[in-house]
């Protein structure tokens, strides 16, 4: 862990309790050691000394702050949604390789009955950032179908069969992967951008996604 996450970082006492209290205790704190804490919102390290320590909750005082260097995302990924558990593995990876954004859309083939947890995938995010020192998250928006999506946004391009290479794309497109029955023909219509993956294999949705970020960032 390469700090603790606290929406108050930032005043000058706070109380860790809870989740974040568990990582203090997992990696020993002791009184008078110096933690550092951000809120991965205003773009600083705030370093905290543990003043006490009881058995559900230590109390941090803050000692001095550091503005962390400012790091540009710039890859936007769409995903047609799939089961949460699927997501959940996933969202980590993202997270940790810099994707920018990534938006969710109910495809033709999706399972409509899937209700995404934002407030679960946010807590996923918290720990991955607290794991790879990102100082950010990654940013989350859900739509309700591809029209939506098509309205709204502009340079998208569908990762399908048949795609054009990938040697060519930009960070400036908004890669659409579709849900594991692929897109339907309406929706192939709509979008008139494609890239294929270069695997003899089909590919998982997440395996996709993940392939693709991988290609753009790494």
């Amino acid at each position: 862990m390469t700090f603790l996450y606290s929406k108050m970082a930032g005043d000058e006492q706070i109380v860790v309790e809870n989740e974040q209290f568990n990582h203090l205790k997992a990696r020993r704190a002791k009184l008078s050691e110096r933690i550092d804490v951000r809120n991965l919102k205003d773009g600083f390290n705030y370093i905290y000394e543990i003043r006490e320590i009881g058995r559900k909750s230590a109390n941090l005082e803050l000692i001095f702050k550091n503005s962390v260097a400012e790091i540009e995302h710039k890859l936007s990924l769409a995903w047609a949604v799939v089961e949460s558990s699927v997501i959940e593995k996933t969202l980590p990876m993202l997270n940790e390789m810099g994707v920018f954004k990534l938006i969710f859309v109910y495809c033709d083939f999706s399972q409509k009955n899937i209700k995404l947890d934002l407030d679960r995938f946010e807590r996923i995010l918290i720990a991955s950032s607290q794991q790879c020192g990102r100082n950010s998250l990654l940013q989350i928006e859900v739509l309700k179908d591809s029209k939506e999506f098509f309205d709204k946004f502009s340079q998208i391009s569908l990762i399908d069969f048949g795609g054009k290479n990938l040697a060519n794309a930009t960070l400036d497109e908004i890669f659409f992967i579709g849900p594991e029955g692929g897109f339907s023909q309406e929706e192939r219509e709509l979008f008139n951008k494609s890239y294929g993956l270069n695997s003899p294999y089909i590919l998982r949705s997440n395996s996709a996604i993940v392939a693709i970020a991988s290609k753009m960032l790494l």
